[in-house]
């Protein structure tokens, strides 16, 4: 994503949470992150899923599958 007004509204978002994102260009800058997101800026990814599948790690085991929109 590189919409200046989605970005913003993300980093608006994190800020919420407490990290203080702010957008530079087309993406994200901090003074600080998780040491595996490695050096600024950081980019906004969408996805749109249409399954999903879900897998059960405790008894009882089992699997789920979602689906969304059209297949």
């Amino acid at each position: 994503m590189t919409d200046p007004a989605t970005l913003e509204k993300v980093a608006g978002l994190y800020r919420e949470l407490g990290w203080p994102a702010r957008v530079e260009g087309s993406a994200f800058t901090a003074p600080y992150s998780a040491p595996s997101a490695g050096p600024p800026p950081w980019d906004l990814y969408r996805f749109t899923y249409t399954r999903v599948v879900g897998l059960s790690t405790a008894e009882p085991n089992g699997a789920t599958l979602w689906r969304f929109g059209s297949v």
